[in-house]
């Protein structure tokens, strides 16, 4: 009988995609499994190829939007167990295991509002993904708390790219230098986005403050403020949820796990 656990995602050399794929190896191997893992470059969509996709496996671990909802349909109707990481397909019925994108938005509006930032940037993720979508949602919504106005101009590209948040600071210091507040959909991107500004004698935080959701050891040694995400406890947690379902428990719904907030010196 197969062992064999499936990890679907979309980049595995990716900061966010090894940090989940690292803690969900770690459960799987301690219960005796090991994961089979597909790198998909374009989100799959057929049933027919999810199908063969899966044949072989025990389960399956989904990172973000990699299988379109009728793939993943077509898989559980075939009784095919399956977890979500960072997604949520709904009326699915499966696991799905996610930070907490408000509570994270929350601290991190609220800890540059207490430092008397006004003119916010927001430096957004990818609208195709979960994480992406909310974390703008959710900052426009403290924005509306804190009765706070951010031009569309301040909406930034950022793609989850470093390098594409770099262009686009770059891109608005060429005509707008008034803003005092960066705050960027993930640290990686946050990191970029300090980089950019101090390379065109922009202090940081004495005249822009950057922050970013996620933690790594980059943003420690970037001196980041951040709101901390356990990346790797999240692949722990989805991994549990697979080997439950593959051991005949039925679960339902999703896990959300807390960020804090980590203030350091930008």
């Amino acid at each position: 009988m197969s062992t064999q656990l499936g990890l679907f995602t979309n980049d595995r050399s990716g900061v966010f995609q090894r940090s989940v794929i690292s803690g969900a190896l770690e459960v799987v191997a301690a219960a005796g499994h090991g994961f089979r893992i597909t790198e998909l470059t374009a989100q799959v969509t057929e049933s027919r190829e999810v199908a063969r996709l899966t044949a072989g496996t025990l389960g399956s671990l989904v990172l973000t939007n990699v299988l379109g909802d009728e793939a993943l349909g077509a898989a559980v109707a075939a009784g095919h167990p399956v977890t979500l990481v960072s997604h949520r397909v709904a009326g699915l019925g499966v696991p799905t295991v996610m930070h907490d994108n408000r509570q994270g938005m929350r601290q991190l509006v609220e800890h540059l509002v207490a430092a008397g930032r006004k003119e916010f940037v927001f430096i957004g993720g990818r609208a195709d993904q979960l994480d992406g979508r909310e974390r703008e949602r959710f900052f426009r919504e403290e924005l509306m708390r804190h009765s706070l106005t951010v031009p569309p101009t301040r909406f930034l590209a950022g793609e989850f790219e470093p390098a594409t948040a770099a262009r686009s600071v770059l891109a608005l210091l060429e005509h707008d230098r008034s803003f005092d507040a960066v705050l960027a959909a993930d640290y990686l991107m946050a990191i970029a986005a300090m980089q950019a500004l101090r390379r065109t004698g922009v202090a940081v935080p004495a005249e822009v403050a950057v922050v970013g959701f996620g933690d790594g050891p980059e943003a420690s040694q970037a001196g980041l403020t951040v709101v901390s995400a356990d990346v790797v406890e999240l692949g722990r947690r989805a991994a549990r949820q697979l080997l439950a379902q593959v051991d005949g428990d039925r679960l339902r719904g999703y896990t959300v796990i807390r960020a804090g907030l980590i203030v350091r010196a930008s």
